[in-house]
């Protein structure tokens, strides 16, 4: 017993850490963020974050592993591999969509590394957004690819451009968010991107 209560405070304490970690880029970036601030932020001494991370490109990479796999459209794809090509595509379009009202928080600090990730010289940051991009191309291509064969999505298109400009959709609404939250009404823009994916890629026939 005594063991699991010990567990449970070091997963909590990590947990807290991240997320101050997170809060920290979102505000002031990765340049700006110290691991004294970490530690405060998160209401620890100003040394747990070396303690347990050891350095601060070690914390970064704690910090992108968990908004990557938390982000990652591949946590939905179990849910979407019994559904036709189509619904499965429109399916994830709207979870990530739900995530993004859900998660705001997430979205602040997933946009502000994928900034770091533009010029740092963090090794290996920007190959993780890149692969992670590349990944989410190709799973969403392969959907379409389902759907063409079942017959949900309309023959003809590119696969590859069509993941390429979905994502490209849900990039630009949360860049434009991030950037004028208060001008820019996000929840509206995701619909139009799930109703406009909907009617380009839907056959002919099917459309009313």
């Amino acid at each position: 017993m005594s063991r699991n209560r010990q567990q449970e405070r070091s997963d909590t304490s990590t947990r807290l850490l991240l997320e101050a970690a997170g809060d920290l880029i979102s505000e002031v970036g990765y340049a700006g963020m110290t691991l004294a601030a970490v530690g405060e932020r998160a209401g620890y001494s100003r040394g747990i974050v070396t303690i347990k991370f050891g350095s601060k490109a070690n914390l970064l990479a704690a910090v992108v592993d968990r908004i990557t796999s938390g982000w990652s459209h591949k946590r939905w794809l179990p849910e979407i591999k019994d559904k036709n090509g189509l619904d499965g595509f429109l399916a994830l379009i709207k979870a990530i969509s739900d995530e993004f009202e859900r998660d705001t928080r997430g979205v602040r600090l997933l946009y502000a590394l994928m900034f770091e990730a533009v010029q740092s010289r963090e090794e290996g940051l920007r190959e993780q957004f890149v692969e992670w991009h590349r990944a989410y191309r190709a799973d969403l291509a392969d959907i379409l690819r389902r759907g063409i064969k079942d017959g949900s999505v309309r023959s003809g298109i590119v696969v590859e451009d069509e993941a390429a400009a979905v994502i490209s959709g849900l990039r630009g609404i949360g860049y434009q968010w991030i950037i004028d939250p208060l001008g820019f009404a996000a929840v509206p823009a995701l619909r139009h991107l799930y109703e406009s994916t909907e009617a380009r890629l839907r056959p002919l026939d099917d459309r009313s």
